[in-house]
């Protein structure tokens, strides 16, 4: 059914899809889209991956910890493939290392392979726009001679109030 287990968990969404599709008609979006996902699949596979579901203009992926280095390449090459679909077009990327649940899920006559959990969602929260974002936990499965790229950014502080009672 579902289990616990460690996935590399990749998060990929077109950025300036919603600009695009205002200003093409509704077939031309869908090619766009299919093309995304075939490059998504091709990419995501390639690396040893697997797609767990496109929704709408991203792509959720997942690759076991050992791939975590091809997973990084693919979305890379996910992102130069993007560019070249269509000039303007570009990808936001977020890759995080974490725990999470797999399996099938749904009603009997309709289960379908997903992955669920904490560290599922703090992959979507990495950050948003065009760029690729990597966890700490990724950047470290990388080999050295492949960090040159990658720059560390702190998050940016929170502050919340929560109001009290007089």
């Amino acid at each position: 059914m579902f289990h616990a287990t460690r996935r590399t968990v990749a998060v990929v969404d077109l950025t300036g899809y919603a600009r695009l599709a205002q200003t093409r008609d509704d077939l031309a979006v869908a090619r766009l889209l299919d093309d995304f996902y075939r490059l998504c699949h091709a990419r995501i596979r390639e690396a040893g991956g697997r797609v767990v579901k496109f929704l709408g203009d991203a792509c959720l992926a997942t690759f076991d910890p050992e791939s975590t280095a091809a997973a990084v390449a693919g979305v890379v090459a996910i992102r130069r493939g993007v560019r070249e679909l269509e000039p303007g077009l570009d990808v936001g990327i977020n890759v995080h290392l974490t725990g999470l649940v797999e399996g099938d899920f749904g009603p009997d006559e309709d289960r379908r392979h997903d992955v669920i959990g904490g560290g599922v969602n703090h992959t979507f929260l990495l950050g948003r726009g065009p760029g690729i974002r990597l966890s700490e936990p990724v950047y470290r499965k990388l080999p050295s001679d492949a960090r040159g790229p990658w720059t560390k950014r702190a998050m940016p502080a929170i502050y919340v109030r929560e109001e009290v009672e007089s």
